[in-house]
């Protein structure tokens, strides 16, 4: 009887600026559910998390800038079993491509017979760019949502099918030519989807130090109730990697999800990754109650993507009842005329209401602003810093004014690259990318500001919010102080400054930079 093919996912190490006030230490949900679809099908499943492996362990790299957090290359391959039939690898943002790319190699020289494929957000938008740039350690590209792709994708290598029957890939031909096969329609019925295989992951590494996307250092556990989004923002990546499809489970669905994780894990908190979370209010409503019904006795924390009119008076008070501690809102700016430009369709008034509702309740309210459009105006910035001032007095508790980054795959990044705006796709093009996070340094993309001049506007927005917010808020310093002592977050600031204290620690005394040992040597 022939055996089942042995599939081994690997999440790579993450590089991270060192100046970084965020961290994407948070459990590999769609490696998880990837995975999950692959025991379904049979296969022989490894899941290789360098992060989760070691989520503590920091190290300098030759690049001053930037810090890498997992295991080290040598360990990983370690890892990896030696009757693997395919590797895959996921690569979600671009700027950590040159990481990524490492590993490919390290792989390819350690396995130079075994199929390497990739999948995630980054490759999805630039996958020819990928197949090159990876120079022989990247077989086959995985485009969109994974799971039916990547199935067909494993059975067609363990069976020698031609891949050009399986829809949903990119990959290079012998001659070195592109070949693309038709885009694999998005899944429908998600909830026939298996639950994310959590068995094969160190899911108890992240509940164990209280990592993940909230604010809390509660046991989180990611969840996603909804895929893809409406919605075409010009600076957003998601229709390259979701198209614009909404499609929402059931409440009944996620609750039990909900549940199984409680019983299983101890799940105290689930952050949702949707992207758009909020977008039909009886959804919403629905499965608040079935949260209280289900006396899980747990919070949880959502993003309420573009649709504020959704989350009035009712809705708000039903997701308080239900734990929901901590919303985001993600207005982008505070200029109706950039709006209109970038195809945000927001009322920024009434996302203001929304939030004093939201603040009212008792809930910490976080709000996410780009600045540094590329035809955006200094009054136009301007206006954003003026509302984030008047969301201070109404009560918010945390902004992010992030610079715009053309991230492959959005609107805004293919006009600029149209127009010879952006150099070359490259090491240096991602090391830009990684300043949405680093308050130390911007890169402008607009020609009426310097790089200098958009970081000065970032950091007189940042300080011009928490000034009018401790102002009117003095107690909020107080409880700040307190966060840092227990390590028990209330705000995103509170969890800013309490990672950036660890990570000070964890980097002490490490100056070596990344001195790489040959991953032929396979111990």
């Amino acid at each position: 009887m022939k055996r089942a093919p042995h599939l081994v996912l690997i999440k790579p190490p993450l590089r991270l600026p060192r100046a970084s006030y965020t961290t994407l230490t948070c459990p590999p949900l769609g490696l998880a559910y990837l995975a999950a679809s692959a025991e379904r099908a049979g296969f022989e499943v490894t899941v290789i998390d360098a992060v989760g492996a070691a989520p503590r362990q920091l190290r300098a790299l030759a690049d001053p800038r930037f810090l890498r957090l997992g295991l080290s290359d040598e360990a990983l391959l370690r890892q990896i079993p030696d009757d693997a039939d395919v590797i895959g690898v996921t690569a979600m943002f671009s700027e950590e491509w040159p990481m990524i790319r490492g590993v490919l190699q390290a792989i390819r020289r350690a396995f130079p017979n075994t199929p390497i494929i990739a999948g995630g957000e980054h490759i999805s938008a630039a996958p020819e760019f990928s197949l090159r740039d990876a120079a022989g350690a990247l077989d086959v590209c995985v485009l969109g949502e994974g799971e039916e792709s990547l199935v067909a994708l494993v059975r067609a290598l363990s069976e020698a099918l031609p891949l050009t029957e399986v829809a949903g890939l990119a990959f290079l031909d012998e001659s070195g030519q592109l070949v693309r096969t038709p885009p694999r329609p998005r899944m429908t019925a998600i909830d026939d989807i298996p639950p994310p295989a959590w068995h094969l992951i160190p899911l108890e590494n992240y509940l164990d130090h209280g990592l993940g996307f909230g604010i809390g250092r509660r046991r989180s556990v990611p969840m996603l109730a909804t895929r893809g989004c409406p919605y075409a923002c010009t600076f957003c990546s998601n229709p390259q990697m979701w198209g614009r499809r909404w499609v929402s489970r059931s409440p009944a669905a996620v609750v039990a999800e909900m549940s199984a994780a409680v019983e299983r894990y101890g799940a105290q908190n689930f952050d949702f990754y949707d992207l758009t979370a909020m977008l039909r209010k009886d959804w919403v409503l629905e499965f608040c109650e079935r949260v209280v019904a289900a006396k899980l006795g747990v919070s949880f924390q959502i993003p309420s993507g573009t649709r504020s009119e959704v989350l009035d008076d009712e809705v708000l008070g039903a997701l308080q009842r239900a734990g929901c501690n901590h919303l985001v809102y993600a207005p982008e700016s505070g200029s109706p005329a950039v709006l209109k430009r970038i195809k945000k369709q927001v009322d920024l008034e009434r996302m203001k209401d929304s939030m004093s509702c939201a603040v009212a309740r008792g809930m910490t309210v976080k709000c996410n602003f780009i600045v540094g459009f590329p035809d955006e105006t200094l009054d136009e910035i301007l206006a954003t810093l003026r509302y984030c001032r008047a969301l201070a007095r109404a009560g918010v508790h945390d902004i992010n004014l992030g610079p715009f980054c053309p991230y492959p795959g959005a609107a805004l990044h293919d006009a600029l690259r149209d127009q010879g705006q952006l150099p070359a796709m490259g090491d240096d093009y991602f090391d830009m990318l990684a300043i949405y996070s680093d308050l130390s340094r911007s890169v402008s993309f607009n020609a009426r500001l310097s790089s200098r001049q958009l970081a000065g506007l970032r950091r007189l927005g940042m300080v011009s919010f928490y000034g009018e917010a401790f102002a009117r808020h003095p107690l909020r310093a107080l409880h700040m102080l307190q966060a840092a002592i227990s390590g028990e977050h209330r705000t995103r600031l509170d969890r800013v400054l309490g990672d950036l204290g660890r990570r000070l620690l964890d980097t002490r005394g490490d100056t070596r930079g990344d001195t790489r040992e040959d991953p032929r040597a396979r111990l």
